[in-house]
């Protein structure tokens, strides 16, 4: 989220002026770096799980040749995204919730007018947005686990479908719960 917003004066949006598709291209590049950054979290043991020595899984990969953890981290992190996207993030801090404000405005002001008024509701324009580029947000997180390999270089290639050749719902859970699991 931090490619969306600015750090300095106390923080602002970094979107305001984005037309819908320069903000689905931030949008795609900050998942694309929190994809990295959680493969660096996992891969050094940071990651809670990947100190685990319990039942002898302390260091140990997943099958897939990953940090154990690291997938589930990932979908977790794409869920938070769409729940943000969508404005139904329950994360608590400021930021998120202006960075909801305006990404509703952003879509509005590209979705077609009627007699000057917005068609549709600014839920069902987001959640059709949503719907239109979520395949190809998917794809950034599948394209950073490419890239990882690569910068890596470790033996074997990773092809990106590892944690899922699409996208996770996660609509049979609640939000907050999932950041337990």
């Amino acid at each position: 989220v931090g490619e969306l917003w600015y750090k300095s004066y106390g923080g602002r949006s970094n979107i305001k002026n984005d037309t819908k598709e320069s903000l689905k291209n931030k949008l795609k590049n900050a998942i694309q770096k929190e994809t990295e950054l959680l493969y660096e979290y996992h891969d050094k043991g940071t990651a809670i799980i990947s100190q685990n020595d319990k039942k002898g899984q302390k260091g140990k990969n997943d099958p897939n040749g990953l940090p154990k953890g690291f997938c589930h981290a990932v979908q977790r992190s794409f869920i938070d995204y769409k729940n943000m996207i969508l404005g139904t993030s329950v994360n608590i801090y400021e930021y998120i919730g202006k960075l909801q404000e305006d990404i509703k405005k952003i879509i509005e002001k590209g979705t077609p007018q009627q007699n000057g008024k917005t068609v549709g509701s600014g839920a069902e324009n987001v959640n059709a947005w949503w719907k239109g580029i979520e395949g190809e947000m998917w794809g950034a997180v599948r394209c950073a686990i490419t890239k990882i390999n690569k910068k890596k270089k470790k033996n074997g290639t990773y092809t990106g479908n590892e944690c899922g050749v699409s996208p996770p719902t996660g609509n049979d859970e609640d939000q907050s719960v999932s950041w337990f699991k």
